[in-house]
């Protein structure tokens, strides 16, 4: 079937986002401009594949606004003899052509698949610009294949990255609950112990000698005050009742151990 002639009259076709981005760059560089074929569509579509969603929409935006131009234009034009014409033309091609080809009746174009037909003819397949946008879309995909790559191991890395976080808090967490459990033991049984002593020490009595007369008197242990009563203790280790107050001590504690009163101190004090 032979292919339709081609409408010189007919408006031009607007270009794509992408084909409007590497107009620009060609037109601003002359670098790209002098590269090769495969040179300078590899450089465009990395470059077009660098760019943000917010660049790449001025030149959707530019692209849409091209297209609702082209929309009228065409709707225009249609109404032309010069369109006439050609789609005279092109049913006389289609009629003309082999019967093995499509068999259906040839019908007048309508107004909603014309923009279409009329679109294609612009780009002839195989033409040396059919064959350029083939080749440039297909950089893209390799661009694009490339960059999805990259984003896949990066997200395996971050993957394992948060598995391992979620490992190392775990891990301090049942060090803290660990550690916790453990002074809430030592905490238990220092209280234990302070009770105990305070059981077993409860006849020994400490001389306050404090120049406040309000505050003179003698000493015994208590469960809060355990560790000022062996504090004052030992501040009396040079004085001449010590070693009657450690004899008493010992007896004491000594005692204690045997009765159980103490079941922290397992040895034997001599």
């Amino acid at each position: 079937m032979k292919k339709a002639p081609y409408d010189k009259n007919a408006p031009r076709r607007p270009l794509s986002a992408f084909m409007l981005f590497m107009k620009k760059r060609r037109q601003e560089s002359e670098y790209i401009a002098s590269q090769s074929f495969s040179d300078r569509n590899r450089i465009i579509a990395t470059e077009w594949a660098a760019l943000s969603a917010e660049e790449k929409q001025v030149y959707t935006d530019q692209a849409a606004e091209d297209r609702e131009s082209y929309k009228k234009l065409f709707a225009e034009y249609k109404t032309t003899d010069n369109y006439k014409k050609w789609l005279a033309s092109n049913e006389t091609v289609n009629a003309n052509g082999p019967k093995a080809g499509c068999k259906r009746p040839v019908k007048q174009i309508s107004h909603t698949k014309n923009n279409d037909i009329e679109a294609d003819c612009k780009i002839s397949i195989f033409t040396h610009e059919f064959l350029e946008y083939n080749r440039l879309r297909e950089v893209i995909l390799r661009q694009l294949k490339k960059h999805v790559s990259q984003l896949e191991e990066e997200t395996a890395l971050l993957s394992k990255h948060v598995e391992n976080l979620v490992n190392a808090e775990n891990r301090t967490k049942n060090q803290i609950n660990t550690t916790r459990e453990l002074l809430t033991n030592e905490e238990n049984l220092l209280k234990q112990l302070c009770k105990e002593l305070t059981v077993a020490l409860s006849d020994v009595t400490l001389s306050n000698n404090t120049s406040d007369i309000s505050l003179k008197g003698i000493e015994r242990i208590t469960e809060t005050s355990v560790e000022s009563f062996l504090s004052r203790l030992e501040s009396l280790k040079n004085s001449s009742s010590y070693l009657e107050l450690s004899s008493k001590i010992i007896q004491s504690i000594r005692l204690a151990c045997q009765k159980k009163t103490i079941k922290l101190l397992t040895y034997e004090i001599n």
